[in-house]
């Protein structure tokens, strides 16, 4: 009898099933009883009907690992080494910053064309294919911080290829990891995800964005527009993929709920201006396009995902290209430090398999294949209690490899988070008078447990008050008599 294991859903699964019309097998709660059962000539709503269990956690037998095609993994996805190849060329850098370069500019004067698109698409499709074809691909340094900072191309141009090259390395790198042998449909995939990259933020050329490091609550309600508006530059032109403009309309929607999330536009209120669009185009006949393709995005929008794997990894590469560029009003982070600070910001933004992914395929790659987490870190990994509230332990970190989301951690404290609301949901603080010191240690090894997910480093230059406190809680540990106390204990 085999075990129970977490399994996790990606669009290529769930296009398959949909292709075949099979359930291939039994899945499972985590006390091994079924919840779903393996189903020939399967519908449409009962492959759904799967896709609602995502959330609460969805098992398989180990038993089913060959059937479902996870014991057949590429020699490549168990290789532990890194290479210090640099994957991309100043050719590389050069020519997507001045195509993109033109490609903006003549946005600013007028609309998108097929030409247009055909062009940034074929420049895509050869990026990847130069990339993906490398020996070191998946363990070889995604250099593009370096080869942006010697260039003079605009913020917005900056921002969209190191946002497009950091979102085709996640993608490329999570699909070969999962074995994805079909080349053609792996191009095509990472093509849509290129180009939605590319264009998302498109829309702020037409936009008076406000700047600085702090927007007030209505700044922040008009920059939550530019979705929306990146889409409707986009809309007319019937050559660009109704994934693209899917995934700009939802590039800032990565999680499948909006309460107690950083989504936006919500998806009731997009919804609803969306078809207020459709309404005010639907009997004009020079605006036929444009309502034909706001109703497909309307009932692509109600399609029922257990995620959006393309929303959460441009959401997560526009965050790495943000806080690596230089700002009127900050100097650019390093590539250290901003992905500590995408962790940090995971909790509410990010689900918490592309914050895994992030951390296991691009992040060491990203920044000269120094770990980001390392032995003796501290780091506060969050957990859920039977009713599914939240929980959030400190641990620390006992064993690090190239794989940042899965160390072997000490849980020696649980804490309580201060939450801010405004202008997002993030931690703000951590309560020291709350802290609860654990002093049984208990080990656990996140390759092996799913039900921890790390969500905040702590920095000793940026939360110098907690890394005392937790210090001072792991040094009595170690202190002479210590581990004499805790064995009688």
């Amino acid at each position: 009898m085999g075990e129970y294991l977490p399994f996790e859903f990606t669009p290529e699964i769930i296009d398959k099933f949909r292709e075949e019309k099979l359930i291939p097998v039994h899945f499972y709660n985590k006390d091994g009883q079924i919840l779903i059962y393996k189903k020939e000539d399967a519908t449409e709503a009962e492959i759904n009907r799967v896709l609602r269990f995502v959330e609460q956690g969805i098992y398989y037998n180990t038993d089913d690992t060959d059937v479902l095609g996870l014991g057949k993994k590429e020699e490549s996805t168990t290789e532990e080494g890194l290479s210090d190849v640099k994957l991309l060329s100043e050719n590389h850098a050069e020519e997507l910053s001045k195509d993109t370069a033109e490609l903006f500019n003549t946005l600013k004067r007028s609309t998108i064309t097929s030409v247009h698109a055909k062009r940034s698409s074929d420049q895509l499709n050869q990026l990847f294919s130069d990339f993906e074809s490398q020996p070191d691909a998946m363990n070889g340094l995604v250099n593009i911080i370096e080869l942006m900072a010697g260039g003079d191309a605009g913020a917005d141009v900056e921002l969209a290829v190191k946002r497009t090259v950091v979102a085709m390395a996640m993608k490329t790198r999570g699909m070969k990891a999962t074995t994805h042998r079909d080349k053609q449909k792996m191009q095509d995939m990472v093509n849509v995800l290129m180009m939605s990259a590319l264009l998302c933020d498109i829309g702020c050329a037409k936009m008076n964005m406000p700047t600085g490091d702090s927007l007030t609550g209505k700044e922040m309600e008009y920059v939550r527009n530019h979705p929306l508006m990146s889409y409707m530059m986009l809309a007319h032109e019937r050559t660009i993929d109704a994934r693209v403009k899917r995934n700009i309309l939802c590039h800032h929607r990565p999680l499948r709920t909006d309460p107690q999330t950083n989504n936006y536009p919500p998806l009731k209120g997009l919804l609803a201006r969306l078809t207020l669009m459709e309404q005010k185009y639907r009997d004009d006949p020079s605006k036929a396009a444009v309502a034909q393709d706001v109703r497909e995005q309307i009932a692509l929008l109600k399609t029922d995902l257990p995620f959006d794997e393309d929303a959460n990894i441009i959401a997560i590469a526009s965050e790495f290209a943000s806080l690596t560029s230089k700002t009127a009003w900050r100097p650019a982070f390093s590539p250290d430090r901003a992905i500590r600070m995408i962790i940090n910001n995971s909790f509410f933004t990010y689900t918490d398999r592309v914050l895994r992914e992030f951390l296991d395929h691009v992040s060491m790659s990203l920044n000269d294949n120094e770990k980001v987490l390392a032995e003796g870190d501290y780091i506060i990994v969050a957990s859920r209690d039977s009713g599914g509230k939240p929980f959030f332990e400190v641990c620390q970190i006992t064993a690090a490899n190239r794989y940042q989301s899965k160390p072997g951690i000490d849980r020696f404290a649980t804490i309580y988070p201060d939450i801010e609301t405004s202008p997002k949901l993030r931690f703000g603080s951590f309560n020291l008078e709350r802290l609860r010191p654990d002093p049984r240690y208990a080990h656990f090894e996140l390759s092996k447990d799913d039900s921890r997910h790390i969500v905040y480093a702590v920095d000793p230059d940026y939360d110098p008050k907690l890394y005392e406190r937790l210090s001072e809680l792991t040094a009595s540990r170690k202190r002479p008599g210590a581990a004499a106390e805790e064995t009688n204990r």
